[in-house]
């Protein structure tokens, strides 16, 4: 088992189809992931968001801990193939008895709603990861780009290429957020977050943090992906950048595609610029739309093969892989 992905939206999408009445499955699902397709690719490890819009009009706090009930309800039904993952030794652990590991992450820092004893308890139900922001301003922190109440897509990708005001970062509560995560052992990520706000963490973060699903602004203009001196600043802390598969994030001609050889084009800059510790995968699965030369995440054969064509071969290609998140995790969780 190879494949340690940080970033992926298919809880959110099993809950939302209990919602319509027509529910999916973590074991076997029409969605890009579920355990089979895992299996299949040699998954040693995924991240699950619990991804909250904080639009949908419900107590963001009370809807983490739906999320999070599926996300155990799922792992219990399929318990002798998948197993929640709390520390790095709870993944040697699963490894060891060939299970895949889950880790337990939240996608909008705003479901806490500013309290620190709500953190607290994400951290007593598993909770190891979490971007400060999505896209709208919270408690907490500014985002990178202002989510449109129209669902145009077209609308929301001229709005996050605009001069949106990236100025405004953390708060005094996203700082003193930041800081109890450090000590709690929950992974800063930075996927999201204003670029004030990334330049507030790099300058106080103590531990290694992430951009759990980002890409190359050099490559890709748009705003949620990392310029070359976010990359050299996550690098120079010991984190990782995961690549994103979203063709927006990958190609601002043809946005609606995503192709493996951009994935690959950015994971060759971004190891250029930050170092070959610096890289992950950060999917984004089941979280966006638009053509995809991977249909599923049972297709990685692809990007793998693309990775190698860039020259990513045996140890640089397994830090990608799977061993700079661990790395990460080792030090952090």
């Amino acid at each position: 088992m190879r494949i340690a992905d940080m970033h992926c939206d298919t809880i959110s999408e099993i809950w939302e189809s209990k919602r319509r009445s027509k529910p999916q499955t973590l074991s076997q699902n029409n969605l890009h992931i579920d355990i089979q397709k895992m299996k299949q690719a040699g998954y040693l490890l995924q991240n699950f968001a619990m991804f909250v819009d904080l639009q949908k009009g419900l107590d963001p706090y009370a809807y983490v801990k739906e999320l999070i009930a599926v996300f155990y309800e799922e792992i219990e039904k399929n318990k002798n193939d998948i197993a929640v993952a709390k520390c790095y030794q709870d993944i040697l652990n699963n490894k060891e008895q060939g299970k895949i590991s889950a880790l337990l992450t939240i996608e909008e820092g705003g479901c806490c709603k500013g309290q620190l004893e709500n953190l607290e308890l994400l951290y007593q139900f598993g909770a190891r990861m979490m971007t400060l922001t999505w896209n709208y301003p919270n408690e907490l922190g500014f985002p990178n780009i202002m989510q449109t109440q129209t669902q145009d897509e077209n609308t929301l990708v001229a709005n996050s290429l605009c001069d949106f005001d990236a100025t405004k970062g953390l708060t005094k509560t996203g700082f003193l957020f930041v800081e109890h995560m450090e000590e709690l052992g929950i992974i800063v990520d930075v996927s999201h977050l204003s670029d004030a706000g990334f330049w507030d963490i790099a300058r106080h973060a103590k531990k290694p943090f992430v951009a759990s699903h980002s890409n190359a602004r050099a490559l890709c203009r748009h705003r949620r992906n990392l310029t070359d001196e976010m990359i050299r600043a996550i690098a120079e802390h010991g984190g990782v950048v995961g690549l994103n598969y979203y063709g927006v994030f990958l190609d601002e001609e043809n946005g609606q595609y995503s192709s493996v050889a951009k994935i690959a084009d950015h994971a060759q800059h971004i190891v250029q610029v930050g170092g070959q510790e610096c890289l992950g995968l950060g999917s984004d699965f089941d979280g966006f739309d638009g053509g995809r030369e991977m249909e599923n995440c049972a297709q990685m054969e692809k990007l793998i093969a693309a990775l190698e064509k860039k020259g990513f071969t045996g140890e640089l290609l397994d830090n990608i892989l799977n061993k700079n998140v661990l790395r990460v995790y080792r030090e952090v969780l």
